[in-house]
Formats: C-alpha cells, structure tokens, sequence
C-alpha cells in the first residue's frame, strides 16, 4: 500500500510538471493568436514555444527522475535513452512497425503526391523533438508508474486518455492539424497509439526505438495533410482508417497481453527457484 500511494503521489507530481511546462507554453501561443495578431501555425515564432510545449513529458521525466534518484544526472539521463543495446529482435519490431506505418497512411489516407516523401525524411529531426521525445514521458516513466498500481490494459487505457487530454490546447491554436479532427475520434486514436508504443517498448525495452517509432507515426500522418480551402489545415478520415486502427489496435493488445503473460510465467519460475 505505502508503495502504490508512493507511485501515485509520483505520478500526480509527474503530470503536474508536464501539463504545466506544456500547457503554459501553448497558451503563449493561444493568447498570441487572439490578442495580438501574432504566434500563428507555421510562424519561425510559432514554434519556439510551440516546441517546449511539446517537450513537456521529456522535462516532466527528468524532472522527477533527478528528483527521486540523486545519482540521476544528464549522463544516465542519456544513457537511459541511448545507452540500451539494441538486438536484432528489437531491430526486426521497429522496421515491420515503420513498414506498416508508411503502408498503412498508403491505403488510409491515400499521398496524392510521393515527393511529400523526401520532404518527411528530411523533417524527421523536427519530428522527433516535436513529438518522438514524448515518449520519454509516457512510456518512459508514466507507463511503468502506472503497471505498479494497475493492470496492463487499465494503465495503457489511462495513459492514452491523459495523452490525449494533455493535447487539449492544440483544439485553440487555429491551423494545428488536431483542430481539424473531432476530439472523439483524436482520443480513440490516442488510446490505440498507446497499446501500440507500449507494446514497442516492451519487446524492445529500448526508449529510443519508441521515439523513432513516434516521430516516424508524425511523419507519416504528414504525408496525408493538406491544406483545405479555409487555409489550414485537413485530414480526410474515411471508413478506410477507422479499419486499420481498429486491426492495429486488435494486434497491439494481443501482443502486450502475450508479451505479459510470458513475463509473469518467468518470475514466477525464478520465484519458485529462488
């Protein structure tokens, strides 16, 4: 009990810093756009705070680390996201997720124009600091926190839901593609990414390959944008994605439950020798 109470008080402290840094961060650019005919999507302003705002999580899990682990300082931060080998087995996840990520937008969403292509392998810096680094906050620190006090399925359930809540603002900033899709159907969306990286993470035990994986799912999403005839910009959501994210979703929670059940069986062997 003193432990769950301990984990809940750490994620409470957790949430707290990046909800803060995000949303404070975002809300520059809301009270910019409204009052002072500045900070619109796209600006080279616009993504200054738009950008911190985004590293939210990251900050919240260093935070927090460093708070609870004095021995905890920007090396092991590093080596806790870099430092992990990566085996072939992990390799071998990444590259068929990548694969289904890119072909999946394909019969999803449809890329009118495959030079879209190039430009994506040249943004994905961007978005790996605009979204990939997410991950150390969700499934770096927020998900395991979470797996002490509840089930797999509930944690993975109440991680998708907080990601996309913490999203929230971007429905304010005019011109953010999140504007143009149905908070509903973002945060369906939200909860089968979630079962998705967290099942990642598990086989891969590798933060980084979660980041590129995250950053890979912005950069393809990116491919299907367009700009609609208001001048921002639009997703076209047909019967199409909801069937790909539904088949993504049915894998991903089988998977992890798999993935779970095999854990357990091993520690209770070793528990039984030990």
């Amino acid at each position: 009990m003193k432990e769950e109470s301990q984990s809940l008080k750490q994620i409470g402290l957790f949430l707290i810093y990046t909800f803060s840094i995000t949303w404070l961060s975002w809300l520059m650019i809301i009270v910019g756009n409204n009052y002072f005919d500045a900070l619109w999507y796209g600006e080279p302003l616009f993504w200054i705070p738009m950008l911190i705002g985004g590293l939210g999580p990251a900050f919240g899990s260093y935070i927090m680390y460093r708070k609870y682990n004095k021995e905890f300082g920007r090396k092991s931060f590093f080596k806790f996201i870099f430092g992990k080998k990566i085996d072939r087995q992990a390799l071998l996840i990444v590259g068929v997720y990548l694969i289904w990520r890119f072909l999946m937008v394909w019969m999803a969403f449809g890329i009118k124009e495959p030079i879209a292509i190039l430009y994506m392998f040249l943004n994905l810096p961007l978005f790996i600091i605009g979204g990939g680094l997410e991950e150390l906050g969700w499934r770096g620190y927020l998900q395991p926190k979470l797996e002490k006090i509840v089930n797999y399925v509930p944690s993975v359930l109440i991680v998708g839901i907080i990601w996309s809540l913490w999203h929230l603002p971007l429905w304010l900033i005019k011109g953010s593609p999140q504007s143009a899709i149905p908070f509903g159907l973002y945060l369906f969306l939200g909860i089968v990414l979630s079962f998705t990286f967290t099942t990642i993470y598990k086989y891969t035990k590798n933060l980084l390959l979660c980041v590129l994986s995250h950053a890979w799912l912005n950069g393809c999403i990116g491919l299907a944008v367009y700009i609609g005839s208001a001048g921002y910009l639009q997703l076209n959501l047909t019967w199409k994605v909801f069937l790909v994210f539904i088949l993504e979703l049915i894998v991903s929670v089988i998977l992890g439950k798999v993935y779970n059940r095999k854990n357990s069986i091993k520690n209770n062997r070793k528990n039984i020798l030990s």
